[in-house]
């Protein structure tokens, strides 16, 4: 029974913390590492009940061991982890952003991609490279709000 447990525990770990491990900046995120945190949050919250279901008949029969206490403890914190939309944490929109001429602004070379919009005598243009970070930045151009994405 405690092969099972420390399977599960395993198991739950890996649905928490590898799609948080995958999201951090220093990876770069491509769509086949995204699809995987996009699955492993779906699934996880499947695994996660289950395995809280099968940790409570374990504890049952085996209260008094902790090392089966605390695998029940650490499935536990992982079914909640599982509940919890963290990837929203991960990539907020941009609030704020400074606006400056294109003359003025160093950081931007001629190579660099942005996304530009026009609405009658307004443009802007965006860097793919920050909106890369945040994939939103929520910005008004004139009287039009404007939700610019990458």
């Amino acid at each position: 029974m405690k092969k099972i447990l420390l399977t599960l525990v395993v198991l739950n770990l890996i649905l928490a913390a590898a799609p948080v491990a995958i999201l951090l900046p220093p990876i770069a995120h491509t769509p086949e590492l995204l699809s995987l945190v996009l699955t492993a949050k779906a699934v996880a919250p499947w695994v996660s009940a289950l395995s809280v279901l099968i940790g409570i008949w374990i504890l049952s029969r085996a209260w008094r061991s902790v090392l089966v206490i605390l695998s029940f403890v650490v499935i536990a914190c992982a079914a909640i982890l599982a509940r919890i939309n963290y990837v929203e944490h991960f990539f907020p929109s941009a609030q704020g952003a400074e606006m400056t001429q294109i003359g003025s602004f160093h950081d931007i070379q001629d190579t660099d991609m942005v996304i530009g919009v026009t609405l009658g005598a307004f443009s802007r243009a965006y860097p793919v490279r920050y909106l890369a970070f945040h994939h939103m930045l929520n910005d008004q151009l004139g009287p039009t709000a404007l939700l610019p994405t990458y």
